[in-house]
């Protein structure tokens, strides 16, 4: 499960939006937000949220993925290649 800094009711997020970006941005805190008690969204800086979908957007290529497998087979078994 994903570990967030804190977790906040939707009208605290609202009152205090700007105060939750500056600390998204200065300590890379994430915030879950609440609504009626359930966790309805999340609050994470841009870099974070582009590193997700990028990490998804691998995860989801499967020609890729069999490529990395490969590769990190063939070096278990000492199978290295030159970058020469």
């Amino acid at each position: 499960m994903i570990s967030f800094s804190e977790t906040i009711p939707v009208s605290k997020a609202k009152t205090y939006f700007s105060e939750l970006l500056k600390r998204i941005k200065e300590h890379h805190e994430s915030f879950a937000i609440t609504q009626r008690g359930k966790i309805e969204g999340v609050l994470l800086s841009f870099d974070e949220y582009e590193s997700l979908i990028e990490t998804l957007e691998i995860l989801s290529d499967r020609e890729l993925m069999d490529s990395i497998k490969r590769g990190l087979t063939d070096e278990k078994r000492g199978k290295l290649h030159s970058h020469k």
